[in-house]
């Protein structure tokens, strides 16, 4: 049967989206975005013609999707139009899906329940009759998608088939969801499969992830690509460092996910939190705070941005040290002849003059070979 799929990146008034500044579709989870998890479960159930419509500049990239860049212009309009040219081209099915939650649905079981009903469009709810945000539809029933697309996914015209869904379902609208996703995936509560390799009983690591021999990874944790921990930390109890997150010496992360690219510095507790963008969300005291010191909370550069750094400030040294040869040749006159330089004393015997050595030739670093 062919089914074909729109995925929709986009903010809903009825609450925020995303947290520390990052959407939620495009936040990590066990090292691989809440989008592409998405793609994968439809892909998984034969669900391979999928079209991603986002609102934001710049989407992560998953090879075989369509995308369509709604910046600038509304998406559930766009998705509305890309709906139409789907029916069109001969689809049986369409499924809609605002990609946000995380839900571990079955789509093979929803397309049949929507075809044994008969029904034009079936709605995907919770147990308690809450809509996921989740659709079928039948191609021919433009009006009804385009009510759905108004009304983003909240709602949809009547009559139309509920379709009860009795699996994982987590809105991922607030960090506490985000650290119960974690703690449920650990649990064996969620499908949720981190990306990386059991280097021991219940701990993943990326194989990028560096962790210092004499840091402790206590069972349950994951540790993502590019991720360090440095010497004497200790990461424990259901946490998760995302990719280029960093760890410094001494400090402790007990029940806490760290987003991409976070550092934490040295000799600190972190715990029942999520920390990202030098924001600190405390799930005890339901407060998020902005840290701007980025000795206890920092963002780490992008390093393939420091390597075309370095390789720019190397192009820009080199020549000036030619050209201070040259110079410098130019001053000393004509080079004297062989005879002339074996007879002649090392320069390195000579006095040593009473200029004292600069202070910034003596550096000591803070963790010996870290």
């Amino acid at each position: 049967m062919d089914v074909r799929a729109i995925a929709i990146v986009a903010s809903r008034d009825v609450s925020p989206d995303g947290f520390a500044g990052v959407p939620t579709a495009f936040l990590d989870l066990f090292g691989r975005s809440v989008l592409q998890r998405a793609v994968d479960r439809l892909r998984s159930f034969g669900i391979d013609d999928i079209t991603v419509i986002s609102e934001y500049g710049s989407v992560p990239t998953i090879q075989g999707v369509r995308w369509v860049s709604a910046l600038g212009q509304s998406a559930w309009r766009l998705a509305n139009k890309a709906f139409a040219e789907i029916a069109q081209s001969g689809a049986e099915s369409v499924l809609l899906t605002h990609v946000g939650p995380y839900a571990e649905i079955d789509y093979e079981d929803l397309v049949q329940f929507h075809l044994d009903q008969g029904s034009r469009v079936t709605a995907v709810i919770e147990p308690d009759s809450e809509l996921t945000g989740t659709f079928v539809l039948n191609p021919t029933r433009r009006n009804d998608a385009a009510y759905l697309f108004r009304h983003q996914l909240r709602t949809s015209r009547l009559p139309h088939s509920y379709y009860e869904f009795n699996g994982y379902f987590n809105p991922l609208s607030t960090a506490a969801d985000l650290r119960r996703l974690a703690v449920d995936a650990f649990c064996g509560n969620a499908e949720l499969e981190p990306d990386g390799i059991e280097v021991k009983p219940g701990v993943w690591a990326a194989p990028t992830a560096r962790i210092h021999k004499r840091a402790r990874v206590l069972a349950p944790s994951y540790i993502g690509a590019h991720a360090r921990v440095r010497a004497a930390a200790v990461v424990t109890r259901c946490s998760v460092l995302e990719h280029h997150a960093h760890v410094d010496c001494g400090t402790v992360v007990d029940n806490a996910t760290l987003l991409p690219n976070t550092s934490i510095g040295a000799g600190l507790d972190v715990a029942h939190s999520v920390v990202g963008s030098r924001r600190l969300f405390h799930l005890g005291r339901n407060v998020e705070v902005e840290i701007a010191d980025p000795k206890l909370v920092g963002t780490v550069s992008n390093a393939p941005l420091r390597l075309v750094g370095h390789l720019a400030s190397l192009a820009s040294f080199l020549p000036a040290q030619v050209v201070r040869g040259i110079v410098k040749r130019g001053r000393d006159g004509q080079p004297i002849s062989v005879p002339e330089a074996v007879q002649a004393p090392s320069p390195a015997l000579k006095s040593a003059t009473d200029e004292s050595f600069s202070p910034n030739l003596i550096i000591a670093r803070r963790y010996g070979n870290e």
